[in-house]
């Protein structure tokens, strides 16, 4: 794999530091790195460390200068033939963004700050497919201000190299340059000397000379360079003057900072300077522009992490509290607290702040890119076949279409996006380099979340002229040939299929789920359609039998299972961390509902689930969890019958991952649900679920799985649910060992699914 970081420059600073550091650690994890930048004082660094660096300007702002680094870095990327393309600032972002609509190649980003997202900036500003935020307060300014999908961000972290910076390093060489002297009491600062950066250090001296008369032999070494350091210069220089010594020393830009603060006896600063002097044992103020957190300890630990140790949205600092804090540490404490607050703040960065986090975080990026996955759902294990991903050149478009997908897709259907995720995936792990066209109600979603083509299902012209190019067209999965939701769905999906065989594509249906097919001038439409595909896969048996009692006889029609099945699972780290933002209290046990609106439901439905949930509270403390499977309209009856809970609950407000759905089934001590795949979900995880019955499909899944605990919803009866939850968390470890042996068969059949596919593709007639 090979990565090309692009950002302005080299010159000291956090940012700067960060792309050093993860370049460095992801060599040394066996990714080939390269550097673009107009260079800087850690070039050296990263030459010797082996990466590769190339002058590029962009840190310049002229019209000239941009088109002079579009070229290069156009040039660069084609020549090196780059995997991923990582922008670290927004200049190279910018050209990024421009350069993909003349070459194709993966592009992302890390938000190292906040930029202004005022127009004409804000046009300006690209985020590539996905991004990192070295903060929670940085992702959410990501989404509130540029609307980018909470599911193209991973959070990462500022890793610190704890060997590079620890309490043991020599700073001989610069004691010596600085005439450091060992009796001195040493305060350290380090920060760019830009205007909106050096706010604390002018603080610091202002306060300087009130220190001075009572810290014996005090010292300040206030490093870092930028626009502002001749105005903090000659504050400076004028304390020093008035004092009668060189108080406080000046060093400008430096890249041996790790010296510097080993040399200090506490640490002033904020963001990766700081973090840096806490594994360096030091005891530390964070302070900035941004505001002040004041001395690092256990209670402001939680703080620190969420602003990223920058302070935004904390009090503004100021030179009282400055002075307050310097003399706690150096004048009220011994040197016992002094040496606990290093430890701890040590002890910080090795639990949360690690390189090697950094860098793969950074890799589980890459991986999720290449892969077409998304970014929180991506291990690190996926690297071992990653050269299968990138055997063929990103961006090489085939002529001929694959595979195109005709479904319900694109309407924030969790169960039908579940579907596609499924078969997605399972396609591009046996073949990479597929070429995939799915027919979408919003192609511009389908086309972020599963990394295919997509047009507009109805973009009618588009699709016949693109079916004469197209290998195979699956149809389904799901419950598409029915008449129950409307005649006109139905005459959809069955002439997409028409129009596939007129121009000689062959046809799949996919693991559908037939019926019902209640309107009998229907029947002959479905039979001459159907009759005419290539091979049929199904959900269960019972949709075989209604496909023979539609005249359907003709094509080979196997039984496998619904491809949900395949899904991976969220990690239970991640759920647990989902479940917390939703409001669900820490080891608080929970339930899961899943409802939809229908014509028939019962008069009291709502009442009686109401009623039902408040038994559930008052005598298994259980609480319940809505799950609108698809928010636009299962929100409304989940938040209907929510407020007639007298215990609460809590309700999912947008969650379109199906990895995580199944995490939170998974959790669950058991489901009440009406959405088929909500029922899949369970089943998949072993998770045991009461059927509330709509459709047959419903009745066919749960007898599929073997599970009893089933009632019509148009004819609710409260104590018979009440009796169904008692049994079944009596014999819950019974039911969920029963449910994973269905399971484990369902994962095998729905992998058969896949196979099939492969075989038309390559023309192989034999089921």
């Amino acid at each position: 794999m090979k990565i090309l970081m692009a950002t302005m420059q080299l010159d000291i600073g956090g940012a700067e530091t960060h792309i050093v550091e993860l370049s460095k650690a992801l060599s040394r994890m066996g990714v080939e790195i390269l550097v673009a930048s107009n260079g800087g004082a850690y070039e050296e660094e990263l030459k010797q460390a082996g990466i590769r660096h190339f002058k590029i300007p962009m840190h310049n702002k002229s019209i000239f200068g941009m088109k002079k680094a579009y070229y290069a870095l156009k040039q660069l990327i084609t020549e090196e033939q780059v995997d991923v393309v990582h922008a670290h600032a927004r200049i190279p972002a910018f050209l990024c963004g421009l350069l993909r609509k003349k070459i194709p190649f993966r592009f992302v980003t890390t938000a190292h700050w906040v930029f202004n997202a005022r127009f004409p900036f804000n046009i300006l500003t690209n985020w590539g497919d996905r991004t990192l935020a070295v903060s929670d307060d940085i992702k959410d300014y990501l989404v509130k201000q540029y609307g980018i999908h909470p599911e193209d961000i991973r959070v990462t972290i500022n890793g610190i190299d704890t060997e590079k910076f620890s309490a043991q390093t020599d700073y001989s060489a610069v004691a010596e340059e600085f005439h450091l002297q060992e009796d001195k009491t040493r305060i350290v600062y380090v920060s760019r000397m830009d205007i909106d950066r050096s706010f604390a250090a002018h603080k610091l001296i202002e306060v300087a000379e009130d220190l001075n008369k009572q810290i014996s032999n005090l010292e300040i070494v206030i490093v870092g360079g930028g626009n502002d350091f001749d105005a903090v210069q000659a504050e400076a220089q004028a304390v020093n003057r008035s004092v009668g010594r060189e108080m406080i020393i000046l060093t400008n830009s430096r890249t041996d900072i790790n010296r510097f603060i080993a040399s200090g006896d506490i640490f002033i600063g904020v963001s990766r300077a700081a973090l840096e002097a806490m594994a360096c044992e030091k005891p530390c103020i964070i302070a900035g522009n941004e505001g002040y957190i004041g001395i690092f300890d256990e209670d402001k630990l939680q703080i620190s992490i969420d602003t990223n140790f920058c302070c935004r949205g904390c009090a503004q600092t100021t030179a009282e509290s400055l002075k307050r804090d310097v003399l706690y540490l150096l004048k009220e404490i011994d040197d016992a607290e002094r040496a606990r607050l290093g430890q701890y703040a040590r002890q910080t960065i090795k639990e949360h702040y690690s390189v090697e986090t950094m860098a793969g975080d950074a890799l589980k990026m890459y991986l999720s890119i290449i892969k077409h996955k998304k970014i929180n759902e991506t291990e690190l294990t996926e690297m071992q076949d990653i050269e299968k991903y990138l055997a063929v050149p990103y961006g090489e478009k085939k002529k001929i279409i694959d595979v195109m997908i005709s479904g319900y897709y694109g309407f924030k259907n969790s169960g039908d996006e579940s579907i596609l995720r499924a078969m997605v995936d399972s396609l591009r792990r046996e073949r990479p380099d597929m070429r995939i066209m799915v027919l979408s109600a919003n192609p511009k979603e389908t086309r972020r979340m599963y990394g295919t083509e997509a047009i507009n299902r109805f973009h009618f012209s588009k699709i016949l002229r693109l079916l004469r190019r197209t290998k195979l067209l699956i149809s389904g999965g799901g419950s598409l040939i029915q008449d129950v939701t409307s005649n006109q769905s139905l005459i959809y999906y069955l002439s997409i299929i028409k129009a596939a065989k007129k121009r000689n594509a062959k046809v799949m249906l996919y693991a559908n789920g037939i019926g019902p097919v209640k309107n009998l001038k229907n029947y002959k439409m479905v039979s001459t359609a159907l009759n005419q595909v290539d091979l049929i896969t199904l959900r269960e048996q019972s949709s075989l039998e209604e496909l023979r009692r539609l005249g359907v006889t003709q094509p080979p029609a196997v039984v496998t299972a619904d491809p949900a099945f395949i899904i991976p699972c969220a990690s239970e780290e991640y759920v647990k961390e989902v479940m917390r933002q939703v409001g669900l209290p820490e080891g608080k046990k929970y339930f899961c509902i899943a409802v939809r609106p229908w014509s028939k439901l019962d008069k009291n439905f709502d009442r009686i689930l109401a009623e039902l949930t408040e038994y559930v509270q008052q005598k298994y403390d259980l609480m319940p969890v809505f799950i609108p499977m698809q928010p636009l309209y299962d929100k409304e009856i989940s938040n209907r019958i929510l407020r007639k809970c007298k215990g609460g609950g809590l309700i999912f407000k947008d969650v379109n991952s199906s990895s995580i759905l199944l995490g939170v089934t998974k959790g669950a001590e058991f489901i009440l649900a009406m959405r088929l795949h909500t029922l899949i979900y369970a089943a998949g995880v072993g998770t045991p679920v009461i059927g509330l019955a709509y459709d047959p499909k419903v009745n066919a899944m749960m007898e599929y799985m073997g599970q009893k605990y089933m009632m019509d919803v148009s004819n609710m009866d409260l104590n018979r649910l009440k009796g169904y939850v008692d049994e079944i968390l009596e014999n819950k470890t019974e039911i969920s060992q029963a449910l994973q042996v269905i399971s484990e068969e369902s994962r095998e059949k729905a992998k058969q699914n896949t196979a099939y596919v492969l075989q038309l593709i390559d023309g192989k007639t034999e089921v």
